[in-house]
């Protein structure tokens, strides 16, 4: 294959502030209806899932209507889905891609929890996975970011097919950001040559510790300079203005760039751990947040990562996704969780001290 330079300029270095037109987030991710089973026995059905539902949702929380329409992203309906569910996600205002197909039923997931945070997950029906051409037809081939999560393999020809696709097209596109979360399946030393080459085409590479550290058959850390320096291994093969974002759950998340010491940036629930009440999603949900704070903040990939730290804080705190509260006639802001999401970026940048707000 052939490979795309998708960094000859700074992705968003100079880019206007975003308005209600444009897109500005896409997922590659699916939907997914979930049933999760924990730990002390109690489980949940119809829960609204899938790696894409969780990152729109990231992105959702700092896109209030109307620049809501800015996130992209993609729901397969079957013959099985729940009115209430099409309900809630029609309710977020966003640019949501919702295809019903009759002669087939919903993606749906099974997932179980054990100790350690240990999860273990498994389609209980076919999925049907977002495409290439799914993008092309539609208006979210504009996006301003990407996520995908996926194969080496499979990142490098989507990405190829996004650049040649706004090439080919009359309006004079800047490149767009990618954001890479490597599928954890193939996370293994035999696909680590495949990852690396594919690593000079993608902005922000953002797995998980653990998945990290199983490109070189190594456990997942248990300290911060161990995991450092597994990062530290994937950056000579990423563009100059690229960055790696690795999520290390309740450790936060771990920044490292190009001339740059590393930086952690820690968990948004590290003072009340005991709001934390379901896991799932909360990797997503962060990449959501990274895209979105990236753009706001003009390519800034620590306001990014904060953006992701407070969308993954919301993501954890319920079983499913973050309570949506409409705005009223009495002024009330859209509010997640019964709050607003610019106060939680605002609190936790004071706890961290850092006070700059883009």
């Amino acid at each position: 294959m052939a490979t795309i330079d998708t960094h000859s300029t700074p992705p968003n270095s100079s880019s206007p502030a975003p308005d209600e037109h444009e897109i500005i987030f896409t997922s590659f991710g699916m939907f997914i209806i979930d049933e999760i089973h924990h730990l002390d026995g109690t489980s949940e059905y119809d829960v609204i899932g899938g790696a894409g539902t969780y990152a729109a949702y990231g992105a959702r929380y700092f896109l209030p209507y109307p620049l809501s329409k800015g996130v992209g992203w993609f729901v397969d309906a079957g013959s099985d889905f729940p009115q209430a569910i099409k309900e809630e996600l029609f309710s977020l205002q966003t640019t949501m891609i919702f295809r019903e197909d009759q002669t087939r039923l919903t993606t749906r997931g099974w997932n179980g929890y054990g100790e350690n945070e240990f999860r273990e997950f498994r389609y209980t029906t076919p999925k049907k996975r977002i495409v290439m051409e799914d993008v092309m037809s539609t208006k979210l081939v504009e996006s301003r970011t990407f996520h995908l999560i996926c194969s080496p393999g499979r990142a490098q020809d989507l990405i190829e097919g996004i650049v040649q696709q706004r090439k080919s097209m009359k309006k004079d596109l800047p490149l767009p950001v990618i954001a890479w979360e490597p599928v954890p399946d193939l996370c293994t030393p035999e696909h680590l040559d495949a990852c690396l080459a594919v690593l000079p085409m993608v902005n922000i590479l953002t797995p998980n510790a653990a998945e990290a550290a199983a490109f070189f058959g190594l456990p997942e850390p248990c300290e911060k300079e161990s995991l450092e320096a597994i990062g530290l291994r994937f950056l000579p093969f990423m563009g100059e203005d690229a960055a790696i974002v690795i999520r290390a759950g309740s450790h936060g998340c771990l920044i490292l760039s190009q001339g740059h010491a590393p930086l952690w940036l820690e968990a948004y629930h590290t003072p009340f751990p005991d709001r934390v009440i379901d896991p799932t999603g909360a990797g997503n949900t962060f990449v959501g947040g990274l895209c979105t704070g990236y753009v706001l903040s003009n390519g800034d990939i620590i306001e990014a990562s904060i953006y992701g730290n407070v969308a993954a804080g919301l993501s954890i705190e319920q079983v499913g996704l973050a309570k949506f509260t409409l705005p009223n006639d009495d002024g009330q802001p859209e509010l997640w969780n019964g709050s607003r999401v610019m106060d939680r970026v605002k609190e936790y940048k004071a706890r961290i001290g850092l006070s700059r707000i883009p």
